[in-house]
């Protein structure tokens, strides 16, 4: 039972080798949707593109369309700043979907956590399960 469970340790610290010396930088991004002032919301991509193909919906309170259009080549959809907008839709048809409210919001808690440590807490977690159900086996 020992030389499996050296194994499994040897294979673990062999894949994070890997993950974070081995591998190559990776280059995702994600649609986010800023309120820039009344009537004015940007759509852009994470790395600063503009998301030109996006199509913005906006919604009240209680979940009804008030306005819909395009954004411009340059990523803004205007709007007229008399609605009662609760929340922005944006969905660019390729697979990127984004919500924000009117307001400005403040940034979710784990864009504060650095990646190393999210990662690090990842593999924490999974190694904790997998050193449980070792030791339920013995």
């Amino acid at each position: 039972m020992k030389k499996y469970w050296r194994w499994s340790v040897y294979l673990i610290l062999f894949f994070l080798f890997v993950i974070f010396f081995e591998s190559e930088t990776v280059f995702a991004h994600r649609m986010v949707v800023e309120p820039i002032e009344d009537g004015v919301v940007y759509v852009r991509y994470d790395d600063g593109t503009p998301a030109s193909a996006a199509y913005v919906t906006a919604y009240d309170e209680t979940g009804d369309v008030l306005v819909e259009g395009q954004v411009d080549e340059e990523g803004y959809f205007y709007y007229d700043h008399d609605e009662e907008i609760d929340r922005f839709v944006a969905d660019d048809g390729l697979g990127h979907r984004s919500a924000s409210k009117d307001k400005m919001e403040s940034p979710h808690i784990l864009e504060k956590i650095p990646l190393v440590i999210r990662a690090l807490l990842g593999t924490g977690v999974v190694v904790f399960i997998a050193a449980i159900f070792s030791f339920r086996n013995k």
